[in-house]
Parts: C-alpha cells; sequence; structure tokens
C-alpha cells in the first residue's frame, strides 16, 4: 500500500466539502485532479469511500470508518512537520553538555543565561563531572558534546579547539611573588607549592612542566579540585598553578594572579563530539554560540 498526503487531503476535502468542485477550490487543483486521488485512494483500499450523484457526494460505510484515521494520520504529520520547522529554526529543542566542575560553575552559566534569553524554547543540561568522564559521556551518547582539554580523543571522537587558555600563578595577597609583574617558573622553588593529584588534567600539565624545567619544589599539599587549591592558596598554606579561565574564582579571595613565563604555557580547550554523529540543529546552535561567546572573551 502506498497512501499518499495529497490522497489523503483530497479524500477529507470531498467529505467536508459534500463536493468535488469545492474541493478542488479548497486544494487549489482541478477537479478532475481531485476525482483522481480519491480513486486512486480507493483503489489503495479496494473500497469505495464515496456514494456519487448528480447532486450529492456521501461517504460510504467504509469512507466513515476512514474519515477519523486520515483526519488523524494528517493532524499528526502537519503537528510533526510543524515540530521539526521550529527544531530548524531554534524556536525548540534540546541540548545536553559535559564540562569540568570548575568551567561549569565559573564559565558556563552566564553563556547558558545569554543563551537562554535569546532561545528561550531551548532547554540547556549541564553536567558537571570529572574530567575522566567527559569523554565516556560523549561516547555513550548521554550528552550532545564535551568541553574541555583532552589529551587524546580517540579514533570514535573528534576533538574541535575553539579557546586557547594559560596556566597563572595563583599566590596569597601580600606573598614575596604578588609585587612581580610576571612569575617565571624557576621562582617558585622555596614556596611551599599547593599541587593537584595526577588524574587532573592541569596536574598533568603542571607536573611535565617542572619535570622539563627540571624545577624541584616544596609539595605542601595534593588535592584533586582547582576549588580546593583556591581555597587553600587563600588561607595562606602555598602557592598553585591555575587555568587562566579559573581566575574570576579568585576574586572573591584574597588571592593575587600573576602571568606565568619562562615558559608560557597555553592549550586548547575543544569541543568534542562523537565521529560521524550529527548534532540536533539546537546542540549545533548552542556550540556557535559558545563559540562566539569565547571570541569575545579572548
Amino acid at each position: 500500500m502506498n497512501v499518499t498526503v495529497k490522497q489523503i487531503s483530497a479524500f477529507l476535502s470531498v467529505a467536508q466539502c459534500g463536493s468535488f468542485t469545492a474541493a478542488a477550490t479548497r486544494l487549489h487543483l482541478t477537479q478532475s485532479a481531485v476525482s483522481v486521488l480519491v480513486s486512486e485512494l480507493e483503489g489503495q483500499f479496494g473500497l469505495r469511500l464515496f456514494h456519487r450523484t448528480t447532486r450529492l457526494v456521501q461517504l460510504t460505510d467504509a469512507g466513515r470508518e476512514l474519515y477519523p484515521v486520515a483526519e488523524k494520520v494528517l493532524a499528526d504529520l502537519t503537528n510533526a512537520l510543524a515540530s521539526s520547522k521550529e527544531l530548524v529554526a531554534k524556536q525548540r529543542g534540546r541540548v545536553t553538555v559535559a564540562a569540568t566542575p570548575l568551567m561549569a560553575s565559573i564559565w558556563l552559566p552566564k553563556i547558558i543565561g545569554e543563551y537562554a534569553a535569546m532561545y528561550p524554547g531551548i532547554k540547556v543540561i549541564l553536567q558537571d563531572t570529572l574530567a575522566s568522564l567527559i569523554q565516556p559521556k560523549v561516547r555513550d551518547a548521554e550528552v550532545d558534546f564535551g568541553i574541555g582539554t583532552f589529551e587524546r580523543s580517540g579514533r570514535e571522537l573528534v576533538a574541535e579547539p575553539f579557546m586557547a587558555d594559560s596556566l597563572v600563578l595563583a599566590c596569597p595577597a601580600g606573598h614575596p611573588l604578588a609585587g612581580k609583574a610576571s612569575v617565571a617558573w624557576q621562582d617558585l622553588a622555596g614556596y611551599p607549592f599547593i599541587s593537584l593529584t595526577p588524574d587532573n588534567s592541569v596536574g598533568q600539565l603542571i607536573k611535565k612542566c617542572r619535570i622539563d624545567a627540571g624545577l624541584e619544589l616544596q609539595d605542601a599539599y595534593e588535592v584533586a579540585y582547582l576549588s580546593t587549591v583556591v581555597g587553600m592558596v587563600d588561607a595562606g598554606l602555598g602557592v598553585a598553578v591555575l587555568p587562566s579561565y579559573a581566575s574570576p574564582m579568585t576574586r572573591v579571595y584574597k588571592i593575587e594572579v600573576k602571568k606565568m613565563v619562562k615558559p608560557a604555557i597555553r592549550r586548547e580547550i575543544s569541543f568534542i563530539t562523537r565521529q560521524g554523529r550529527t548534532l540536533s540543529p539546537a546542540a549545533e546552535s548552542f556550540k556557535t554560540f559558545i563559540r562566539a561567546c569565547a571570541k569575545g572573551k579572548t
């Protein structure tokens, strides 16, 4: 069976108008074209749907049974098409994003707020999660895309850089290093250092820099989260190295942030998506919006 939308529309119009001529006018077709469409539909079912006379067109018993079904099919299709147009027009949709707790708390909330004001029909769901869990979530389609710094994305995933970040020093206000315009890695020697655990991507990068510079530091504490690092620096327990996008967090504390040099370390923050997956219009729209905000920021 190969029933078409045109055949259903012709059938409903004739039933509602009680006339092939009136139905043709409504559909902007010729009377013969409407007659052919109805005849084709009758041929599909092997039943007559109308009693035809020179003065009157009435539904047969089979036509009366088909009418509510055909009406619902056409209404459902119309609604589905309207919904699809709304999705493409960014009037409605849903997008799920995974990011590290720090990025999810500092950078993304403002972006989500601005996006929601522009596209109130699109719901943004933010999953704040450990960096190590972002790639599995993208791979398993739990989220549309992830945001972070990824050393390796694997064959199933695609990393798309959109923003550069650098490493900065965080030290207590009044600390000897706080008076410097910039701080070299060698300047950290001799001061208690608050480091990050090896499973943290920033911690891995700091460890590499220390090894490359042959730098021996006084590791006073090792913690897992950047928010803990900031609290410990504020308490005067040592100095630390943070990603620059975390700098806004230090403003509510008595902490000075200084540029790190010799070497200055920059890293790429990327979108990560699943290989071969086409993002929904909502997800693609939000990703584009984030990129635009990142350009304005950098």
